[in-house]
């Protein structure tokens, strides 16, 4: 059987983060002492399970709840905690509890990659011109955007890494763009894992374009700061929100569910954040996954005053922050979705060599492909060896491979682009 989900953090055991197959007596004996039950999925388990895909219990699903087959009260409820106020369920929960989607790999990294070359090209094209419109015009152009987005979330549905690979690889000087698409791209992936129709993955997609849009009217002197900000220049930067929320509502073809999140995705669990400092429900589930990805993204990116976090090390952070400001779950849920070394990732091999991550295996997210590019000395090799780490191939010494530690980028002079782009 496939386990890909516990009762507990993963981080509070020994299994990490990552969804793994049963094969051995003590692993289960290891699930006893820390667990009550685990979710399986039969989709990807090796055995029969005497239920049809279609009949798997989701995330968040109690064991053996099924579509269909009755109230399912406690998934209800704990989605509509994450989904906010009110006395029913939200339609987000709805989704979430009865119409979850598994969404297939149908493309390979490698074929999917030319087709999201061109569909990042064009939403980087598209965030410039956005944000060159709100300075002149105060609107930006939502059926240019929404044109960009559905594109993205087609490449996406098909196999979320090669858009993610890109987003860690092809970025410029200008961080306010960057960040546009990034957070887009992050987001599609978040909904994509979380099994969110495309109509909400078009909302997702369409709010992470424009949740620092209203960056355009604020000072270029503060935006490119290198130091620590005054008190007074923090209060100009918090304003971006509603900056956000009044281009977004004077511009055409932008939904309010697309609003609500813009303007959420700086509010905190512990009620801590702002606009208007609300905390816990009073947050829609889509408002507080912006807030993850929006964090996550800022912390891998170059920015005027601080240097990119590797993506295992932001990882880490937001999981120390879960309660406090980011909802456990979602936290959880978003490790899950991009794997403890996302791609993009350099990574150092108990070889010593030194790889990039390429692209996840859904089975076991620790054992992702990766593209190995120096040797243990450090030097470049003449060209990259492509690694499955999933079929345990053995390095120099007979030992399967296996990741030894995430590296921080720039660390062994490695430009990804050179090898793969």
């Amino acid at each position: 059987m496939f386990v890909y989900e516990l009762d507990r953090p993963w981080l509070d055991t020994p299994f990490l983060f990552q969804g793994f197959l049963i094969e051995s007596p003590d692993q289960i004996e290891d699930l006893r002492t820390y667990c009550r039950f685990v979710y399986v999925d039969p989709a990807r388990s090796t055995v029969s399970l005497g239920m049809p895909p279609e009949e798997a219990a989701p995330p968040n699903r109690p064991p053996g709840a099924a579509r269909g087959k009755g109230p399912e009260p406690d998934t209800e409820r704990s989605i509509m905690e994450l989904d906010g106020p009110g006395s029913g369920a939200t339609p987000t929960a709805r989704l979430l509890a009865k119409l979850r989607i598994d969404y297939p790999d149908l493309a390979s990294v490698e074929e999917e990659l030319p087709p999201a070359i061109r569909t990042h090209d064009q939403a980087a094209a598209v965030a410039h011109a956005m944000f060159e419109g709100v300075a002149v015009k105060g609107t930006v152009d939502g059926k240019q955007l929404k044109q960009s987005i559905e594109q993205m979330t087609e490449s996406v549905v098909r196999n979320p890494d090669a858009l993610l690979l890109l987003s860690y690889l092809k970025k410029k000087s200008l961080y306010i763009y960057d960040h546009a698409v990034s957070v887009s791209i992050h987001l599609l992936a978040f909904g994509r894992h979380m099994g969110l129709p495309k109509p909400q993955l078009h909302v997702l997609g369409m709010a992470g374009m424009l949740l620092d849009v209203g960056m355009a009217r604020l000072p270029q002197a503060i935006l490119g700061k290198q130091g620590r900000l005054s008190p007074e220049e923090y209060e100009q930067i918090k304003q971006h929100v509603q900056f956000c929320l009044e281009i977004v509502r004077n511009s055409s073809g932008i939904t309010p569910q697309t609003a609500e999140i813009v303007g959420q995705h700086h509010e905190r669990e512990n009620g801590s954040g702002y606009p208007m400092g609300l905390a816990g429900r009073q947050i829609s589930l889509l408002g507080k996954m912006a807030a993850i990805v929006d964090c996550f993204v800022a912390l891998i990116s170059e920015r005027p005053y601080a240097h990119p976090t590797p993506p295992f090390e932001a990882l880490q952070m937001l999981y120390n922050w879960r309660r406090d400001y980011y909802h456990e779950d979602l936290v959880e849920q978003f490790i899950q979705c991009l794997g403890p070394y996302p791609v993009g990732s350099l990574v150092e091999l108990n070889s010593g060599e030194v790889a990039v991550v390429l692209a996840h295996n859904r089975v076991r997210r620790l054992k992702p492909r990766v593209m190995v590019v120096l040797d243990p000395d450090r030097g470049p090799y003449g060209a990259p060896i492509m690694l499955d780490l999933l079929t345990a191939p053995k390095a120099f010494d007979g030992r399967p491979y296996e990741i030894q530690r995430s590296l921080p980028e720039g660390e062994c002079r490695v430009d990804v682009k050179d090898f793969y782009l």
